[in-house]
């Protein structure tokens, strides 16, 4: 492992993924970066059975808090299935944990991109083979910056969250508020992992309010998002700019929480937003 100190530089993580041998000693990609204008740390990282690999990456990447993931692929990303499947979970839990604009790039060595499996391939890939890689990372991470997030600040997001701590007086509760803008919404719908589990959910008015009694076109099913089983549910009590669809946690929030309109009355959830109540840059 290659760390130093925090600098004011985009912070990026290089890991080389490997399974019986590693073919190179990588650390010299972390010092081509720096002269770039990155800070870069660098970890070999062996994928070993029943070892939770996408776990790991999460934690290492949340550990310090890395601006960017770049990982090393080898013929084993061709040639060795588990490798192929474990790299691939842990980039879906990387978006899933860190949103979906978290600079993740693929740095290719000895294999042409066509050779790359077609979920790692839909994410910016460079050539190692080329000299101007560090250039081309630097105009990736550039580039994905300076597109919004779909819930990046207020302004841009469509919805207004708030977490009310405490909620109802009860120090041990956590309620998550959502309410427009403005436009009056009807048949909303909010989804979180499947394994959570919320005491109460429902209407209320905006600002902390008592949630109504009345639950009206009650609906919920379960479904997937990405590599996570979800639960959603909702109504269709009116939500505005000044009544809100809350829904109360008792201790932690869920990694995160998704909010939008059914499909149809009573349907299921069509296109939703997602909050991250862990992250800074949550509306």
């Amino acid at each position: 492992m290659i760390e130093k100190g925090r600098t004011d530089c985009p912070r990026l993580w290089i890991s080389y993924p490997w399974i019986d041998r590693e073919e190179k000693d990588f650390g010299y990609l972390a010092g081509q970066l720096e002269s770039n204008n990155f800070e870069a740390v660098y970890d070999s990282v062996r994928i070993m059975r029943d070892d939770c690999f996408s776990r790991r990456i999460v934690q290492r990447l949340q550990s310090i808090g890395f601006d960017g993931w770049l990982y090393v692929l080898t013929h084993q990303c061709i040639t060795r299935r588990e490798y192929t499947a474990e790299l691939t979970s842990a980039v879906d839990q990387t978006l899933l944990h860190l949103g979906p604009r978290f600079p993740i790039v693929g740095l290719m060595h000895g294999i042409a991109p066509n050779h790359v499996p077609p979920r790692l391939r839909i994410l910016p890939c460079v050539s190692l083979g080329d000299p101007g890689w560090n250039l081309q990372v630097g105009e990736i991470f550039r580039r994905n910056q300076s597109i919004p997030s779909e819930t990046g600040t207020r302004k841009e997001s469509r919805f207004v969250w708030k977490i009310h701590p405490g909620y109802g007086g009860n120090p041990s509760i956590q309620a998550v508020e959502v309410h427009s803008r403005g436009e009056t919404i009807e048949s909303w719908r909010f989804a979180i992992p499947r394994s959570c589990h919320p005491v109460r959910w429902g209407q209320g008015n905006s600002g902390g309010g008592e949630l109504s009694k009345l639950r009206f076109g009650e609906a919920a099913g379960t479904g997937r998002y990405e590599n996570n089983e979800i639960f959603w549910f909702g109504a269709s009590n009116t939500v505005s700019l000044t009544e809100s669809a809350y829904v109360l946690f008792e201790g932690s929030l869920p990694d995160f929480i998704c909010f939008g309109l059914a499909s149809k009355p009573a349907g299921t959830p069509g296109k939703m937003e997602i909050f991250w109540p862990h992250r800074k840059s949550s509306p």
